[in-house]
This record gives C-alpha cells, structure tokens and sequence, in this order.
C-alpha cells in the first residue's frame, strides 16, 4: 500500500456528534401545526431520518418531501458537540500526517472549527457551501486533492456514510475508513464500491490502524 500522507475527515457523526442536534430539529418540526394535523411526532421524524440514512437518501429533504410539509425546522449547528475523543486523535495524528475536511457544511463552517478549538489541525478545509457541490459528487473530492497537492493514492477519508464519503472515495482511489457512528452506522454496503479498506467504531480506533503504526 501507499504511503499515505492526508487523512481527510468528514464532520457529522465523524468528528461532531449531532444527536442533540436532530433531537431537537424533530420535536420542533413535530410542533409545528402541518405536524399536529397530521398527528406526526417526533419519534416518528426520527424513525424516517434513520430510514432515510440506511436507504441512502438525503436525511432531512426526504422527511419533508414525504409529508409535504411547507415549513422546515432548522438544523441548529450550535448544539453540536464535538466527541470527547475528537481533539486528542486529530492531535495524534496532526504529529504524522497533513489533515484536512471534506464536508457537507453550510458557510460557517470555519468559524464553528475555531469554536471547537480545532482548527488549527487542518490545512485543507473543503466545504459543499463554498463551492456549491456536495457530496457524493467525486468533485468535492477532487478539489480537495488539488488543493492538498495530494495524489489519491497518498490520501485517507474517514466518514459515517457508506455513499457520501466512502463511494467517491474509493472511486478516486482513496484508502477509505468508515467510522460506525450516528444513523449511518447500520448502512449495508449494496456493492463493493461502497466497502471501506478498514471500519472502526470511535475516533480513537483509527490510531490502531496499520497506516497509522507504520
């Protein structure tokens, strides 16, 4: 294998556990009176985000367009919490190898790695709002490559999801790490295009990786 010399990381359910986050998204779409007429709770949202995840479909849009609801909660970055391990890994790490980002982030995602105290860890920060792609679209990818100087084959993603971060990447001939947390984590990965080269369960795990040992 490649020496590897860039781990790019999603932030999601990767570095950042969104738990409270969609909690209360739920229960506040729930609240609202398209909701109440429908007799729509927020265990229910819940129950259709998690499906949507396993089915590969977009998390949020798929709930709202499949209730018609006109109104849409927000998604309340701020209750976001980073894991306990985030800081401590990413530190590690950051000794051995470049770091990077490669997400799906609205336009503050800057400010809220500076909240979080972390980052100072990254040089390369690739986010969907500042070029108006998202992943899966392998071009997010490609600009973070370019912007890195770093050839796929030298360069690891770690991600929660089997189609946003693992499929593009290893299409581009990334090495590729799924981190089992969040709604993804029970993703059935349909091909061998959607298999990772390692799976790990927290953060911390990847330091056990051989790429990381070598």
């Amino acid at each position: 294998m490649e020496t590897v010399k860039y781990i790019f990381f999603d932030i999601g359910y990767t570095l950042v556990n969104e738990d409270n986050v969609w909690i209360e998204r739920c229960k506040e779409q729930a609240e609202t009176q398209q909701a109440l007429d429908l007799g729509i709770t927020a265990d229910m949202l819940m129950h259709d985000v998690k499906t949507a995840s396993l089915q590969f479909k977009s998390q949020w849009k798929s709930v709202i367009a499949k209730y018609g609801f006109t109104q849409s909660a927000k998604y309340k970055s701020e209750l976001e919490t980073l894991y306990d391990d985030t800081s401590l890994v990413l530190e590690h790490l950051g000794q051995k190898f470049k770091l990077g980002i490669i997400a799906n982030q609205s336009g503050d995602l800057l400010e809220r790695l500076r909240s979080w105290n972390i980052n100072k860890y990254f040089s390369t920060v690739v986010s969907s709002a500042d070029y108006g792609i998202s992943k899966p679209d392998e071009r997010l990818f490609t600009i973070a490559l370019e912007k890195s100087g770093c050839p796929a084959h030298s360069a690891v993603m770690v991600g929660d999801r089997l189609d946003n971060d693992i499929l593009p990447a290893n299409k581009l001939g990334f090495q590729t790490v799924r981190i089992k947390q969040g709604f993804a984590k029970d993703q059935i990965a349909p091909s061998m295009f959607y298999k990772p080269t390692y799976e790990v369960n927290n953060l911390t795990e990847l330091l056990e990786l051989p790429f990381v040992l070598r």
